[in-house]
């Protein structure tokens, strides 16, 4: 039953109307070391939210620019940047990460992904297998699915249009709505997962295909926008945190620098070096083709074509995701907040305060 009467609006229940498998009480541990873009952190439920009807929205601060930030995108067909992380934080930006407004979200959940398939439309997850939309460009939020009872974080989400999207995470959890986030079933039946490896990373190359990673080096194809699945042969058996697509190629990334490239959907797969041994948690693969990678010890990868070079900030904060500003440099996200970054890796400055940071100066 949902805690938020009116949200939830189905059960688990398949497109054909049958019951979905149910987890083993063994996978249903509570477990709260599993984070989005591979960042292992140890997080603590917070158990008020979970307890009320209603509920807690995320306590606005001035410091949430600074506080652990685990994903950032920018808003298709728009200059706006939005971020989420602990606490059930989001912040936005609509002059490429220079300052940041906090939105009022409806959750002090840990938020561990979010992405924008339009400009105003924006789908955030996190902790309690919570799934939050927003319809005027990341500045209110409304909850649109969760499930405690699940005890999985879901860790990436992904939307081929403003209403069609999955969303998935830990033991093998992969939910589907064909309808902007009004209903959602489970999908894992459709996936050959039976150990239930996480989830860590989907993404999409804006063409039909759709690549899942995660867990023990696990990989699946989509080839018709999330619709049927094929496994892929894993060039890796450690675990991979991020996969990106775009520009007739896809990266895989994780554990010690690991990162590999494909150019013909995921049939074939290229090591690549890296140039460092730090695990990669964030990628993006620029308009130019340009690959940028972050991950810990401030390691920022970037380069093209698979000719990279390294380099790590100074302050060695571990980066979690990037997103590109329409200015043409790289927001980075992680440990300390935002980060602006250039392509190369140049830090830009070393904080990004928020409106009402700025006024109190």
């Amino acid at each position: 039953m949902s805690l938020y009467p009116g949200c939830k609006k189905m059960l688990h229940m398949d497109w054909n109307g049958q019951a979905s498998r149910r987890k083993s009480s063994t996978v249903r541990v509570v477990r709260h070391c599993v984070m989005a873009a591979g960042l292992m952190l140890t997080a603590v439920s917070q158990a008020a939210d979970a307890k009320t009807t209603e509920p807690q929205f995320a306590k606005m601060s001035n410091m949430a620019s600074k506080s652990l930030l685990l994903d950032v995108t920018r808003a298709a067909e728009s200059a706006r940047m939005v971020t989420v992380g602990d606490r059930g934080h989001i912040l936005y930006s609509d002059d490429n990460g220079m300052s940041w407004n906090q939105a009022k979200v409806p959750t002090i959940q840990m938020l561990t992904a979010v992405y924008f398939p339009s400009d105003k439309i924006g789908y955030a997850v996190g902790h309690d297998a919570i799934i939050l939309k927003t319809q005027d460009g990341g500045e209110s939020w409304q909850r649109v699915y969760d499930d405690i009872d699940l005890e999985a974080p879901l860790l990436d989400v992904w939307f081929d249009d403003v209403n069609t999207g999955i969303a998935l995470g830990a033991y093998g959890t992969i939910l589907q709505t064909r309808n902007g986030g009004k209903e959602w079933v489970d999908i894992s039946s459709r996936i050959n997962n039976e150990e239930e490896f996480h989830y860590n990373a989907i993404a999409g190359d804006g063409n039909g295909n759709v690549y899942i990673a995660g867990e023990s080096g696990i990989l699946f194809h989509s080839a018709d926008s999330g619709r049927t699945w094929q496994t892929l042969k894993s060039p890796y058996g450690g675990s991979l945190f991020g996969v990106s697509a775009g520009q007739g190629e896809v990266l895989i990334h994780g554990l010690r620098g690991n990162v590999f490239r494909s150019t013909d959907q995921g049939k074939n797969w290229r090591s690549v070096s890296s140039g460092t041994g730090e695990t990669l948690f964030g990628s993006a693969v620029m308009e130019n083709g340009k690959s940028i990678l972050v991950g810990t010890s401030g390691s920022f990868v970037s380069g093209k074509a698979g000719q990279w070079s390294a380099v790590n900030r100074s302050d060695r904060v571990s980066l979690s995701a990037l997103a590109p500003g329409a200015d043409g440099n790289i927001v980075v996200v992680g440990q300390g907040g935002i980060h602006r970054m250039s392509p190369s890796g140049e830090v830009l400055e070393k904080g990004a305060p928020t409106k009402s940071e700025k006024e109190q100066e």
